[in-house]
């Protein structure tokens, strides 16, 4: 009826529709679930779940959204004044002209593009943040650890939520910053070698010093997992000999490793050596496939 009314200048009409077609069905799934968990009684269970999945999606929309944008921000910022041009017919000096004419709003719509679609990823877990919230004891604690059973059935998978999805914010806030610093000539390849300006050094570094930080809390947590993991003995569950006297030692070299690496990307922001933590890195990933191996 829109279109009709608008005649040849249908395009705000198809805008409206496209905008009734894409927002309506979900609100009537609402306005029905809302009915019949009224009727049965339970209307205030589909309010904790719409509120919990809210929350999730707010939050890690904004967490992965705002690295995105405060990484994109400051390596604009610290861009150099002027940007030496590779060959004759640089192609990134379209896209570098094309970003400086509105980088607020490509900011804007990458950073919210990939806070939408996270955001929406992570609400799906939002069994996991209640069990998180209203989970209790067991009164039965691990002969390993020294932690109640709950801890690995409500607190555990929510602490390694937690983690994903910052690891998942650090990584993209690299990458961001890496290929804004390689548009505006931070970052820059010649003759077949990486070179960086100051700025560009300092934030690169940092940036994977919290990822590979992360990546040792992960070792730290994948310490619970052996408790619970796939590796099983033919007679019973739980860790077998394999996972405590072999597997649950090679984690803690690992996460110490990660921890040194980690550190080397840091000591960046005051020595201009990168070749510290590069050889910290491949010292990280040889160690993960030879302890891994072992």
């Amino acid at each position: 009826l829109e279109l009709a009314r608008c005649g040849r200048g249908g395009t705000r009409g198809a805008g409206v529709v496209f905008g009734v077609l894409l927002v309506g069905p979900p609100v009537l799934d609402l306005y029905v679930d809302w009915l019949w968990f009224g009727e049965v009684g339970f209307r205030s269970v589909w309010a904790t779940v719409l509120l919990t999945k809210l929350a999730t999606f707010a939050t890690v929309a904004v967490l992965v959204g705002g690295c995105v944008a405060i990484a994109i921000v400051s390596a604009y910022r610290s861009r150099p004044v002027f940007v030496p041009e590779r060959k004759p017919e640089d192609p990134l000096t379209t896209y570098r002209t094309a970003l400086m004419t509105r980088p607020g709003l490509v900011t804007l719509g990458l950073a919210g593009g990939l806070g939408l679609v996270c955001g929406l990823i992570a609400q799906l877990n939002w069994a996991t943040v209640q069990l998180f919230l209203h989970g209790g004891a067991f009164g039965i604690v691990d002969p390993e650890f020294g932690h109640d059973i709950g801890f690995f059935v409500f607190d555990l998978p929510f602490y390694r939520s937690v983690l994903s999805w910052l690891l998942v914010a650090s990584v993209l806030a690299l990458v961001a910053s890496l290929v804004t610093h390689y548009l505006f000539g931070g970052f820059r390849v010649v003759e077949g070698k990486g070179t960086l300006t100051q700025p560009a050094r300092i934030q690169l570094a940092m940036l994977a010093g919290i990822v590979i930080l992360l990546k040792a809390a992960a070792y730290w947590f994948d310490r619970y997992e052996l408790l619970t993991g796939g590796r099983k003995e033919p007679t019973f569950t739980g860790a077998g000999y394999t996972d405590i006297n072999a597997v649950l030692p090679a984690r803690l070299v690992l996460l110490a490793i990660a921890v040194l690496c980690a550190a080397s990307f840091f000591a960046v922001v005051f020595l201009r050596d990168m070749r510290i933590p590069a050889m910290a890195t491949a010292l990280l990933v040889l160690s993960s496939v030879l302890v891994g191996g072992v």
